[in-house]
Protein backbone atom coordinates (compact mmCIF):
# COMPACT_ATOMS: atom_id res chain seq x y z
CA UNK A 1 0.00 0.00 0.00
CA UNK A 2 1.14 3.32 -0.93
CA UNK A 3 1.78 6.00 1.97
CA UNK A 4 1.95 9.67 1.55
CA UNK A 5 5.92 9.64 2.93
CA UNK A 6 6.63 7.34 -0.15
CA UNK A 7 4.34 10.12 -2.86
CA UNK A 8 6.39 13.42 -0.75
CA UNK A 9 9.80 11.55 -2.11
CA UNK A 10 8.83 11.51 -5.97
CA UNK A 11 10.09 14.26 -8.19
CA UNK A 12 10.25 12.52 -11.68
CA UNK A 13 8.28 10.70 -13.92
CA UNK A 14 10.65 7.63 -13.84
CA UNK A 15 9.63 7.27 -9.66
CA UNK A 16 6.10 7.75 -10.53
CA UNK A 17 6.58 4.80 -13.00
CA UNK A 18 8.47 2.51 -10.14
CA UNK A 19 5.51 2.76 -7.85
CA UNK A 20 3.26 0.47 -9.49
CA UNK A 21 0.35 2.51 -9.84
CA UNK A 22 0.08 1.45 -13.53
CA UNK A 23 1.09 3.46 -17.16
CA UNK A 24 1.74 6.90 -16.23
CA UNK A 25 0.31 9.23 -19.44
CA UNK A 26 2.80 11.57 -20.33
CA UNK A 27 1.46 14.80 -22.57
CA UNK A 28 3.99 17.65 -21.84
CA UNK A 29 4.56 20.68 -23.99
CA UNK A 30 4.79 23.89 -25.47
CA UNK A 31 1.08 24.42 -24.78
CA UNK A 32 0.70 22.43 -21.42
CA UNK A 33 -0.42 19.29 -21.15
CA UNK A 34 -0.89 16.75 -18.13
CA UNK A 35 0.58 14.22 -16.50
CA UNK A 36 -0.69 11.26 -14.58
CA UNK A 37 -2.73 7.75 -13.94
CA UNK A 38 -5.59 6.20 -16.08
CA UNK A 39 -8.91 6.48 -13.39
CA UNK A 40 -8.90 2.38 -13.14
CA UNK A 41 -5.39 2.43 -12.15
CA UNK A 42 -5.28 4.88 -9.12
CA UNK A 43 -8.95 3.26 -8.10
CA UNK A 44 -7.65 -0.02 -7.80
CA UNK A 45 -4.02 1.08 -6.11
CA UNK A 46 -5.99 3.41 -3.98
CA UNK A 47 -9.15 1.58 -2.62
CA UNK A 48 -11.52 4.33 -4.03
CA UNK A 49 -14.29 4.28 -6.24
CA UNK A 50 -13.64 4.87 -9.93
CA UNK A 51 -16.43 7.12 -10.78
CA UNK A 52 -15.36 9.59 -8.26
CA UNK A 53 -12.59 10.39 -10.17
CA UNK A 54 -11.59 12.19 -13.56
CA UNK A 55 -10.32 9.70 -16.28
CA UNK A 56 -6.99 11.12 -15.95
CA UNK A 57 -5.73 11.04 -12.06
CA UNK A 58 -2.54 13.77 -11.49
CA UNK A 59 -1.77 16.86 -12.78
CA UNK A 60 -2.60 19.32 -15.60
CA UNK A 61 -0.81 22.56 -17.18
CA UNK A 62 -3.54 24.57 -19.20
CA UNK A 63 -2.23 27.07 -21.58
CA UNK A 64 -2.51 30.78 -21.96
CA UNK A 65 -1.79 31.71 -25.09
CA UNK A 66 0.91 33.10 -26.88
CA UNK A 67 3.25 30.54 -25.84
CA UNK A 68 2.42 31.15 -22.54
CA UNK A 69 1.52 28.55 -20.32
CA UNK A 70 -0.30 28.58 -16.95
CA UNK A 71 -0.24 26.86 -13.77
CA UNK A 72 0.35 23.56 -13.17
CA UNK A 73 -2.46 22.31 -11.09
CA UNK A 74 -3.79 19.31 -9.58
CA UNK A 75 -6.61 16.85 -10.26
CA UNK A 76 -9.95 17.03 -8.79
CA UNK A 77 -11.73 14.37 -7.04
CA UNK A 78 -15.52 13.98 -5.38
CA UNK A 79 -15.51 15.16 -2.05
CA UNK A 80 -17.39 11.51 -1.67
CA UNK A 81 -12.97 10.62 -0.34
CA UNK A 82 -12.54 12.04 3.03
CA UNK A 83 -9.66 10.99 5.02
CA UNK A 84 -6.83 8.63 4.40
CA UNK A 85 -7.53 8.52 0.55
CA UNK A 86 -7.96 11.94 0.16
CA UNK A 87 -4.54 12.48 1.45
CA UNK A 88 -3.34 9.95 -0.82
CA UNK A 89 -4.90 11.35 -3.72
CA UNK A 90 -3.90 14.97 -2.60
CA UNK A 91 0.23 13.20 -2.12
CA UNK A 92 -0.12 11.98 -5.76
CA UNK A 93 -1.25 14.74 -7.27
CA UNK A 94 1.61 16.55 -5.91
CA UNK A 95 3.71 14.24 -6.81
CA UNK A 96 2.31 14.57 -10.35
CA UNK A 97 2.86 18.18 -10.41
CA UNK A 98 6.80 18.34 -9.32
CA UNK A 99 7.21 15.69 -11.76
CA UNK A 100 5.38 17.41 -14.56
CA UNK A 101 7.87 20.55 -13.55
CA UNK A 102 10.97 18.44 -13.28
CA UNK A 103 10.30 17.24 -16.72
CA UNK A 104 9.53 20.95 -17.98
CA UNK A 105 12.63 22.32 -16.51
CA UNK A 106 14.50 19.04 -17.96
CA UNK A 107 13.26 19.71 -21.11
CA UNK A 108 14.62 23.42 -20.85
CA UNK A 109 11.63 24.67 -21.26
CA UNK A 110 11.91 26.93 -17.89
CA UNK A 111 15.09 28.02 -19.64
CA UNK A 112 14.86 32.16 -19.97
CA UNK A 113 18.11 32.28 -22.10
CA UNK A 114 18.67 29.73 -24.95
CA UNK A 115 21.40 29.66 -27.19
CA UNK A 116 22.47 33.51 -25.76
CA UNK A 117 18.83 34.11 -27.10
CA UNK A 118 16.08 35.29 -24.64
CA UNK A 119 13.28 32.73 -24.24
CA UNK A 120 10.53 35.20 -24.10
CA UNK A 121 7.78 32.23 -24.11
CA UNK A 122 10.07 30.79 -20.88
CA UNK A 123 10.12 34.20 -19.17
CA UNK A 124 6.66 34.61 -19.80
CA UNK A 125 5.89 31.63 -17.78
CA UNK A 126 7.42 31.76 -15.18
CA UNK A 127 6.58 35.22 -14.67
CA UNK A 128 2.68 33.91 -14.24
CA UNK A 129 3.07 31.35 -12.14
CA UNK A 130 5.04 33.45 -10.30
CA UNK A 131 2.53 36.17 -9.99
CA UNK A 132 0.20 33.49 -9.33
CA UNK A 133 -2.29 33.73 -12.33
CA UNK A 134 -3.71 30.30 -13.02
CA UNK A 135 -6.03 30.65 -15.82
CA UNK A 136 -6.34 33.39 -19.02
CA UNK A 137 -10.40 32.64 -18.54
Amino acid sequence: MLTVKQLEKVNSIEQLEKLGIGNVAVEIGSRGGGLGFYQSDVAKALNVPAQYLPNKYGAGCNYLGGGVRGAIFASGYSKHITGKKANLLDALAAACIRAYKNAEDGAGMNDEEEEGETNWDAKATNAVRKSGITSAY
